[in-house]
């Protein structure tokens, strides 16, 4: 039986937390437990005694069983010292049987580890409480001469509270793994929604301004050369068919970018921008684990040369350790070590860099312009 989610926050309404979802399962378990309690019942029947002793300890034990039922799930957000007071003023109020049941009261003990081991307190403080419940009732039934069978209720109470214990703490445990559990699953959302942000970005970033590149060079050609503006559009519709199949195909998490086929993209966006390309004829051997984010790398830089830097030319540089973009253009204003990494796409790279064990850095370029690199690991 656990107690595990019967109420949520400290602040809930008593009626809110003998609701909760949790409670049903102390419930359950705690009515089970009692079960065991027709015994002590039983004996307090068949005791020598007035009736009156009997009907009144009976009353008693209702009550001391009703507020153990009720307990667990009022006590399991509280204070530790909260609960701590609650089941020593429990244990206390057992004592009230003693006048009118005797000795054979110490069977209600049980209940009282049980209440130790299940509403969370730590550990060590759980194990004193139960050890000073058992070691009580040693001492009352070796005052008596352990009569009535008192010499098994420190046994079994010792057992029980072992017992309880454990399950209290695999019950925590798995409160625990289940929180973990859902803290994993958020990020892993978390990160998912970052992944699909970068490809959304990586994949229609560039598309988008290569379109918007011919769209404008076709809007000067259509009163200079209807024809080649003609074939301006008929590469846009081109263009814009191949973003749409990226993006599904980024979408179903299929999409694979390679280093000569972003080569090639970018010599036909580069010459739609009017910027002079001058791209390596070959591309040498990359590591398979990083030949992705050299891809991406590829692509951004040249789509960055297209929108911000106002250069006129662009050079890809290729080896098997690095891949570098630099232009002629405005320039970070930076060196190529400290220059800080703005946008997105930038930010979006770094992150899929450092996932491939490569290095990104930005700077100024040796002919004055922009430079990004990317370095894979030795």
């Amino acid at each position: 039986m656990s107690t595990e989610t019967a109420a949520n926050e400290p602040g809930m309404p008593l009626r809110d937390r003998l609701r909760a979802h949790g409670a049903r399962s102390w419930y359950i378990g705690a009515g089970s437990g009692l079960i065991w309690q027709v015994i002590l019942v039983f004996d307090v029947l068949f005791l020598d005694g007035p009736v009156v002793s009997k009907v009144l300890g009976l009353l008693l034990l209702a009550v001391l069983y009703a507020l153990f039922m009720l307990l667990g799930p009022i006590l399991w957000v509280e204070s530790v010292r909260t609960r701590l007071i609650a089941v020593a003023a429990y244990w206390a109020a057992s004592f009230l049987l003693f006048p009118l049941i005797g000795p054979v009261a110490i069977w209600m003990w049980l209940l009282v580890v049980s209440l130790v081991a299940f509403i969370n307190l730590p550990l060590r403080l759980a194990i004193g409480f139960s050890v000073l419940v058992i070691l009580v009732q040693g001492a009352i039934g070796a005052s008596v001469g352990f009569t009535l069978g008192l010499v098994f209720a420190p046994m079994v109470t010792a057992v029980g509270a072992a017992t309880f214990i454990g399950l209290g703490l695999i019950s925590r445990t798995n409160v625990t793994l289940r929180g973990a559990n859902e803290e994993i699953a958020r990020l892993a959302v978390v990160e998912e929604r970052a992944r699909f942000s970068r490809d959304l970005h990586d994949v229609l970033g560039h598309s988008l301004t290569v379109v918007t590149m011919k769209s404008e060079l076709a809007r000067r050609l259509i009163t200079i050369d209807p024809a080649k503006a003609e074939l301006e559009i008929a590469d846009i519709e081109r263009l814009t068919r191949s973003a749409l199949a990226d993006l599904r195909l980024a979408v179903s998490n299929y999409r694979e970018t390679t280093v000569d086929a972003e080569l090639v993209a970018a010599k036909t966006a580069l010459a739609a921008a009017g910027i002079q390309s001058h791209l390596p004829e070959s591309v040498p051997a990359i590591d398979p684990r990083q030949q992705g984010v050299f891809a991406w790398v590829l692509r951004e830089g040249v789509t960055n040369v297209i929108r911000h830097s106002g250069a006129t030319a662009c050079w890809v540089t290729i080896d098997h350790r690095s891949l570098t973009v630099a232009d002629d253009g405005r320039g970070p204003g930076a060196t190529l070590s400290d220059a800080p990494v703005p946008g997105n796409g930038l930010r979006g790279l770094r992150e899929r860099s450092a996932a491939a064990a490569a290095e990104l850095l930005v700077g100024q370029s040796p002919q004055g312009g922009f430079q990004l690199v990317v370095r894979g690991a030795a």
